[in-house]
């Protein structure tokens, strides 16, 4: 018989740890998915002895056992299918995300609605930890658990230990028959790989996607407390601190039963590009003061624009240092009133040319047939952070220029690759980065 909740159910009063606001609280409400995705049956532990207290469950010490199987999305059913199926179909959302509604099913749904609800759980061994709704934590995914990285390990070796040893997931609730039946409601968050469209180009090395994905756990299979952090991609004030792993963009279920492509939440767009912000990668901001537009560039943009600047000088003969090494305070005022010094593509100032004058000229913008820039092997931009937010960009020069290599001859001197420093400028207003 299919049961649904529409009333609010109690949590367990008698546990010692800090119970609901209320004796009665209604669950959030939320929607489907479908299969599990990660079934607590993979995993086998040893049997442990019950344990309680004359005040009731105290210590959680299940077993893991296929009980439940799920069903998220739940797809629709009749009310004669419904009568006829032992279900308990309920709608609800992660906490981190209330938008995210699903619904989903649980079979044997009477058992599963008879049993009793809390909000926390407490382990005795080898330590006491307590696990609380709304908490992230990894989740076992091998039985033995593999021995750790040893302590000089790198980020990235800690990190693959972590991707292919556990699963990252949301608490919703714990529900129990008794301290050696308990189970665990989660909500996944996904490694970018773990995705069905896989990794995206901006995913960062550490991120975490937050999905819908609604699953029935053994309690015994939670590893440890997660340090997740939630990244708020329009606070521009540079003061957020992430932790070990992070998250910002989800994955709904329901869309990607509907269009796979719109499944992940859309992301803030930077640059000219219009492209997403990878934080593996650095982004520079124009802020001059009552200058700026605020504008956050790509690093790979800002390259592009500096490669393509000096390649157009490079054909030209006219490639050179674009500012001072160390100027002075009176070098920086006598600058201002200096002629400045004409770029290519006829610039008289120091902002930066739009891509399309760079690449006039036809076939000497065009990239090569392998998808390589004209420049590739030959002009090369840097940028470098000096002191926190003074930027350095240069170009090396690795051949010579066509000129000069006519001049010079097959029998010439050999080339010098050379360096060059140049102006770095914001890709939509033009001022100076710096």
């Amino acid at each position: 018989m299919a049961s649904a909740e529409t009333a609010s159910e109690s949590y367990h009063s008698t546990l010692p740890l800090t119970p609901c606001d209320s004796e009665n609280e209604r669950s959030s409400e939320a929607a489907p998915m479908a299969g599990r995705k990660r079934s607590a049956s993979e995993m086998e532990e040893p049997k442990r002895a019950p344990k309680s207290t004359r005040n009731g469950p105290e210590t959680i010490e299940p077993e893991a056992t296929p009980d439940f199987t799920l069903e998220c999305p739940a797809r629709p059913r009749t009310a004669k299918q419904l009568a006829n199926d032992d279900l308990y179909i309920e709608t609800d959302a992660p906490s981190l995300a209330p938008h995210l509604t699903i619904d989903f099913a649980v079979r044997p749904g009477k058992k599963w609605s008879e049993l009793s609800r809390f909000k926390n759980a407490k382990f005795n061994n080898p330590v006491v930890v307590i696990y609380t709704s709304g908490q992230v934590v990894y989740v076992n995914r091998r039985f033995p658990i593999p021995e750790s990285p040893p302590s000089d390990a790198t980020e990235d070796e800690r990190l693959q230990y972590d991707q292919e040893n556990f699963w990252v997931g949301l608490i919703s609730e714990f529900r129990a028959e008794s301290p050696d039946k308990v189970y665990v409601k989660v909500y996944w968050l996904y490694w970018p790989d773990e995705l069905p469209e896989g990794r995206q180009p901006y995913h960062g090395k550490r991120e975490l996607v937050l999905s819908n994905h609604v699953d029935i756990i053994d309690a015994s299979t939670i590893a440890t407390h997660a340090e997740i952090s939630f990244w708020d991609e329009n606070d521009d004030s540079n003061k957020n601190v992430l932790q070990e792993r992070y998250w910002r963009q989800t994955y709904d279920l329901k869309k990607a039963a509907r269009d796979p492509r719109n499944a992940l939440s859309k992301l803030r767009k930077f640059c000219t590009c219009g492209k997403y912000d990878n934080p593996n990668v650095e982004m520079y901001q124009c802020h001059k003061p009552q200058v700026g537009c605020g504008l956050w560039n790509h690093q790979e943009c800002l390259i592009k624009a500096l490669e393509e600047r000096a390649w157009n000088q490079f054909l030209t003969g006219t490639l050179t240092h674009e500012r001072e090494e160390d100027q002075t305070l009176s070098q920086k005022v006598g600058g201002l009133i200096k002629p400045l010094v004409e770029l290519a593509g006829g610039s008289k100032d120091d902002k930066a040319q739009p891509a399309a004058e760079a690449r006039k000229g036809g076939k000497r913008a065009k990239q090569s047939a392998k998808g390589q820039k004209p420049w590739f092997g030959k002009l090369k931009a840097n940028i470098e952070t000096v002191d926190g937010n003074v930027f350095n960009a240069t170009v090396t020069q690795l051949v010579p220029t066509p000129a000069s290599a006519i001049a010079n001859g097959k029998g010439g001197n050999r080339f010098e690759p050379k360096e060059w420093r140049m102006k770095l400028n914001c890709l939509r207003c033009g001022e100076s980065l710096n």
